[in-house]
């Protein structure tokens, strides 16, 4: 039988299996053999986090990454201060028709009155660090933005965010 691994970034002699999968044959992915991990053969799929030539490159990828709250563009002022205080967080996405459309920060959260729309006082989701951004850069992005913390993208997937706190430390 041809080996049908090519597919899934393992070379065929990586812990492949031939075996019967549902109704059909095929090969078992995944499958550790005797005296070792299939993680550790490696992989031809690329890496999340690009490594650098020297490799102890610190990058926004190794930080913790926080969930970021999602809130509809309709939602009042008062109920994203509530969302953003329960959830304890400085930081909202803002969706319209179940796509992003911007960020609201905690400044402008706390400058808008109770029942101006979030849509009023939201801005476009323009700043992002990407998780293979190097530390250093990630500090000079917050400075040019003056913001406290910014949300991580990667391939039009937002992750998560991370504060400038975090990455102070990081840099030390």
């Amino acid at each position: 039988m041809q080996s049908r691994t090519e597919h899934t970034g393992l070379s065929a002699g990586c812990g492949g299996v031939q075996g019967r999968v549902g109704r059909g044959e095929g090969t078992v992915v995944g499958q550790s053999r005797p005296g070792g991990n299939w993680r550790d053969r490696g992989s031809r799929v690329s890496p999340f986090i690009k490594q650098s030539s020297g490799g102890d490159v610190l990058r926004v990828g190794h930080l913790p990454i926080r969930a970021i709250p999602v809130i509809p563009v309709h939602l009042s002022m008062a109920a994203a201060r509530k969302v953003a205080a329960l959830k304890q967080i400085a930081l909202l996405l803002v969706e319209r028709d179940e796509q992003i459309v911007g960020t609201i920060e905690e400044h402008a959260l706390a400058a808008g009155h109770d029942a101006m729309p979030v849509a009023d006082a939201m801005r476009a989701l323009a700043p992002c660090l990407r998780p293979s951004t190097p530390v250093a850069e990630a500090r000079e992005q917050f400075i040019r933005a003056r913001a406290a913390i910014l949300p991580v993208a990667a391939g039009g997937f937002i992750l998560g965010a991370v504060t400038r706190a975090v990455v102070e430390r990081a840099r030390r």
